[in-house]
């Protein structure tokens, strides 16, 4: 085994393990919202709390760290496209969970605490997990960047996925300011 092909096995594990694990909790935070079940669907928003230095924070830097070790074994263009749009890309989403993510999960949990489940913690946890569905949007078409690796003459390539973005920010933005959350039980959340 070249040490190509070891950093490149441990860079999309850490991907996996990143990606993976945001895509279950968002299914499970979606299935439980979607049933009503807003104690469950609290929990989860805690378990991220608990999740997140240990797993969502080495797994995001690994697969950083990973993919620059990578970029220099293989002797890649730190100015392609592709590793710009990556590690724009990252940045965004390490961004996203240190100003967004924390802070209001901060403010969401002392909310719940001083007043419990008012309809202005569902509105937060709401706001919350549209961003985090951005986010994971966001992490896939960063893998698709990783596989198809456009370059400037992709444009194809590159209108899908911006296209991909603006449609599910749209959607987004439609969520949030259409409406909190949907207050009948069983009601979908949007995206």
């Amino acid at each position: 085994m070249t040490t190509y092909e070891l950093l490149t096995f441990l860079h999309i594990a850490a991907a996996i393990v990143w990606i993976g694990a945001g895509f279950l909790l968002a299914v499970l935070v979606f299935g439980a919202a979607r049933a009503g079940e807003r104690e469950r669907e609290a929990g989860y928003h805690r378990d991220v709390a608990w999740l997140a230095p240990r797993l969502f924070v080495p797994a995001s830097f690994a697969t950083f760290i990973l993919g620059i070790l990578l970029a220099i074994d293989g002797d890649w263009d730190f100015g392609a496209l592709w590793i710009t749009l990556a590690m724009i890309s990252w940045l965004a989403s390490f961004l996203t969970g240190i100003l967004y993510f924390k802070p209001e999960g901060e403010r969401i949990g002392a909310m719940v605490a001083e007043r419990g489940p008012t309809p202005e913690v569902e509105a937060r946890v709401h706001r919350v997990n549209v961003v985090d569905r951005i986010q994971l949007t966001v992490l896939f078409l960063v893998v698709a960047d990783m596989v198809i690796k456009p370059t400037g003459d992709d444009t194809g390539v590159l209108i899908v996925g911006a296209a991909i973005l603006a449609g599910v920010l749209a959607l987004a933005a439609a969520a949030i300011s259409g409406g909190d959350r949907p207050a009948r039980e069983g009601a979908s959340p949007g995206p």
